[in-house]
């Protein structure tokens, strides 16, 4: 064996001896060589001059050593080169292609409502979902870099060079939150109640249906949760957001079944959750296509539209953001016509965050008076399938088959909503539109929206609350609740432009009749509900769920019934009675809310002087212009003001509210309506009634301490 040391360093490299090899010029062309083509080393090379390269055909002086150069430096001349060619290459078959490639599916109106796209021999309409890292992009047909897609050697080497960028530094200054200082995870873990308590808001949150989100999966969220607590590091702070705005609305919950106190140091520190949850989502630079950044700022979204006691401080910025960027990372868009890889499972919760999406989209659209973010056109996401979330994980190959109608879900309620706002869209775009109104465009959208109302299963469909079964939970009355007065908002939305229109053409008769019955029937709705909401009622130990979210439309019902009275000339002493019934039990609604809710007394105090005018009543004090005092009648059964102002001075007679002047200046211009309805637009009227900030700024205005509950 010591006869081996001789042979140890026989084939060890050794740098001092080693023999360099010559560095000769190459004989083939640059293209030649690395396609390892055969190259007659002319210039160009006739290789070259077949496959149409001859401007990138070239020769090297010497062989390049490894490394010597930059990297890609002449890869990004042969992509130069070959961008040229391929665009050379569109236009020769643009102009080649016959018209017979252009097929066009037609619609198939017997199949749910869906979005029908023209179809390409060959080609596919598809984007495809680019990942960077964390950031996820939908790169669509008119994006540059859909072009590189059908390139795969271009497409590698501007990969790597987007690998090579460097990041952008963290945001501090954000367009929705502004000045935001980031946090850490040691400051968040600092901020967290204990663990049992934030485990017992948890646990309240996913057990109360009719509160939680259908975009986050309530098992995969356990799995996170239980992962966060051993390894906090690890986290997204947009899953953090999550958590936050989950904890809020938990506090929230507990508040409103008198659970917690609003005073409580421990409600205290939990309701500053919604701030933390704004500065996750800063901090987790949600504005690069995160995971969960969607997520999280729906959930920002939700808790301050739907839950927060004053609506007024603008939500729609953070619903106008996060539509943006969830068109940005392809949500608009079904997995099944994107080339990334996405799992069922992540299909699937896509889908129900993009349809909740659209879901508040035309919603608020509707409040606003603006036309809708989103055009169906543009997007073709399949509705989420009838499925409970313990019917599938993030394990599932193939999603189950969908649950039967006839069984109620809380899925079957989010479906019939989507459906409900899709056919009501068009309406909206119908009314907001620059064209003089149609009336065969109008029955059109009327059978459309009257079949759409047909099809809800009759798990969904509205009945009296006396005739409700005893078993049937809260929540799904207060569902069947929103889905009629979704209906009944479409019919009034589509047919009041009629109301002041050609009044002695019997021709929209009809169209004002449907538009005042609709109007009657969700005032008769609002009073319904209401009643049961007192302490003997059916709804009581549930009337947190009964919110502000609905003052809009019953605010421009009771509008449309003014001003069919103050019209209708010939209307009989039983109509005329029966809508001011209606109006005064809408007032009296209103007059019960606490007096922190601003749109409460102002619905009051409008309703209060169109009844007013409406009866001819003559007030016993001087113009509540001049005073900032608002008489309300003697004879309106919701005269006393007690319970909401706490005057208790004031006369049982006549109830003096005090209320700013420009506030009765805006009901003075409402009352000049009823003198002239040639003049009405209803889209002034939208404007009043949902934009009434008073110059309120959003970030002024976030609900970061916990706030009463309006019930």
């Amino acid at each position: 064996m010591a006869g081996l040391s001789n042979f140890t360093s026989v084939f060890s490299v050794n740098t001092d001896t080693r023999v360099a090899k010559r560095n000769r010029r190459p004989l083939s062309c640059s293209t030649c060589r690395a396609k390892k083509l055969k190259c007659d080393r002319q210039q160009p090379c006739a290789s070259c001059v077949k496959k149409g390269e001859a401007s990138i055909c070239d020769y090297s002086s010497v062989a390049s050593k490894k490394d010597q150069r930059p990297r890609h430096a002449v890869s990004q001349d042969a992509a130069a080169g070959r961008l040229q060619r391929l665009e050379d290459m569109v236009n020769g078959l643009m102009h080649a292609a016959p018209m017979s490639t252009f097929v066009v599916t037609p619609p198939d109106s017997s199949s749910s409502p869906q979005v029908n796209t023209p179809e390409y021999s060959g080609v596919s309409a598809g984007g495809h979902l680019s990942q960077q890292g964390s950031q996820v992009n939908y790169i669509g047909g008119t994006h540059w870099a859909s072009i590189l897609e059908s390139i795969h050697d271009i497409r590698s080497i501007m990969d790597s060079d987007l690998n090579d960028a460097p990041s952008e530094p963290a945001l501090k200054s954000d367009p929705l939150f502004g000045q935001e200082r980031l946090v850490t995870i040691e400051q968040i873990l600092a901020t967290l109640p204990e663990r049992h308590i934030v485990d017992s808001l948890v646990a309240t949150y996913f057990k109360e249906t009719f509160l939680s989100l259908m975009f986050v999966h309530s098992g995969k969220f356990q799995r996170e949760y239980e992962a966060f607590w051993k390894d906090p590091s690890s986290t997204s702070f947009c899953w953090l957001s999550i958590l936050f705005s989950i904890m809020f609305m938990a506090a929230k919950l507990a508040v409103a079944r008198g659970l917690a106190s609003v005073s409580d140091p421990c409600n205290t520190k939990r309701a500053g959750a919604l701030r933390m949850a704004a500065k996750c989502l800063v901090t987790g630079q949600y504005l690069k296509a995160q995971p969960y950044s969607i997520e999280a700022l729906l959930f920002h979204f939700h808790c301050i539209y739907a839950l927060h006691a004053d609506p007024e401080i603008q939500p729609w910025p953070i619903l106008t953001m996060a539509t943006r960027l969830a068109q940005k990372m392809g949500y608009h868009r079904d997995p099944r016509h994107l080339s990334a890889k996405l799992t069922p499972f992540e299909s699937e919760m896509r889908r129900r965050a993009w349809h909740y999406i659209e879901v508040f989209d035309i919603t608020m659209s509707a409040q606003q008076g603006i036309p809708a973010m989103i055009n169906e056109d543009e997007c073709d996401c399949q509705f989420p399938v009838n499925l409970l979330d313990e019917d599938f994980d993030e394990s599932t190959t193939v999603m189950p088959p969908p649950r039967s109608h006839t069984t109620h879900i809380p899925m079957l309620f989010f479906t019939c909503k989507v459906v409900a706002v899709r056919h009501l869209r068009p309406i909206i775009r119908h009314a907001l539109s620059s064209r003089r109104y149609d009336l065969e465009e109008t029955d059109r959208l009327h059978e459309a929206l009257e079949r759409s109302h047909q099809s809800i299963p009759p798990s969904l469909r509205i009945r009296p609350i006396a005739e409700t079964s005893f078993v049937d939970q809260d929540y799904l009355i207060m569902q069947r609740f929103m889905l009629e007065l979704q209906y009944l908002k479409g019919l009034c939305i589509l047919h009041r432009p009629f109301m002041a229109y050609k009044k002695d053409d019997p021709a929209f008769d009809k169209s004002r009749g449907i538009c005042v019955n609709s109007a009657l029937r969700q005032l008769d709705l609002q009073n319904d509900y209401y009643e049961s909401l007192q302490p003997e009622g059916r709804l009581y130990t549930s009337r947190w769920m009964f919110t502000n979210v609905t003052l809009h439309e019953q605010f421009s019902a009771a509008m449309i019934v003014c001003l069919d009275l103050s019209e209708s000339k010939s209307q009989s002493p039983e109509s005329k009675a029966r809508k001011l019934e209606a109006l005064q039990k809408s007032r009296h609604v209103w007059s019960s809310k606490k007096p922190a809710y601003r749109d409460a007394i102002r619905a009051s105090h409008v309703l209060g002087v169109m009844i007013t005018k409406l009866t001819a009543q003559d007030t016993r004090s001087p113009p509540a212009a001049e005073t900032g005092q608002l008489l309300m009648p003697e004879y309106c059964p919701c005269a006393p003001l007690e319970n909401i102002l706490n005057h208790p001075e004031s006369s049982p007679a006549v109830q003096q509210v005090t209320a700013p002047t420009e506030d009765l200046m805006d009901i003075g211009s409402l009352e000049s309506i009823l003198d002239n309805p040639d003049m009405l637009n209803w889209n002034d009227i939208d404007t009043y009634l949902i934009d009434y900030s008073g110059g309120l700024n959003y970030a002024e205005q976030l609900p970061f301490d916990m706030p009463d509950i309006t019930f």
